[in-house]
């Protein structure tokens, strides 16, 4: 007896040794085709410099049609599901914008965008961009002088760099501009962001 269960302990040591070796490649038929669509489908980092170039190219554009307060202009620079919460909180459609170009509820004048910043995705087909808008807004009649931030969220396609949302914050009085930022030292934890 003494034996067998000798025999027994030595055979269930023998299995748990022979099992926690490295784990099996995974060759497995069935995965390599659904593992080549995948490898196949990631694409190379776009050149970030280019797309940040593309994409303020676009915002200049944006600009122009802006101060020509054109509303069929302007609104093909937006996603047909394009938001917009402007300076007020409200949300509008790229419909309702389009709209309040074309009537004249709002115009623009001199407005421009400057201290650009472009965050790029590494596909190069989106980004994340602010700038700092300055010139004067006429809403309802009543013309000021506008000085806001706004951020947008834009998307590359087949038809070119389109809005998919923004966001209008006005500048407050004794507001200041965020500090440049510096680069991390090498030997520092990355900032938080």
């Amino acid at each position: 007896m003494r034996k067998t269960i000798t025999l027994i302990t030595a055979l269930i040591g023998a299995a748990l040794i022979s099992s926690c070796g490295a784990p099996a490649a995974n060759s497995v038929a069935a995965n390599k085709p659904a593992n080549s669509v995948n490898n196949a489908a990631a694409k190379p980092a776009a050149d970030s410099a280019a797309v940040e170039a593309d994409v303020k190219k676009f915002i200049s554009d944006f600009e122009v049609a802006l101060n020509k307060n054109d509303a069929d202009g302007v609104g093909k620079f937006y996603n047909d599901d394009y938001t917009l919460i402007d300076q007020d909180g409200v949300m509008q459609t790229k419909a309702s914008r389009v709209e309040q170009i074309r009537s004249g509820k709002v115009k623009w004048e001199g407005l421009k965008f400057a201290d650009t910043k472009v965050r790029t995705h590494p596909a190069g087909d989106g980004a994340v961009v602010y700038a700092h808008a300055t010139g004067k807004t006429t809403i309802d009649g009543k013309t000021g002088d506008r000085d806001s931030m706004v951020t947008w969220v834009v998307r590359k396609g087949s038809d070119g760099w389109k809005f998919l949302h923004a966001q209008i914050t006005d500048v407050k009085g004794g507001s200041q501009k965020p500090a440049e930022e510096k680069p991390a030292a090498a030997n520092s934890a990355p900032a938080n962001r």
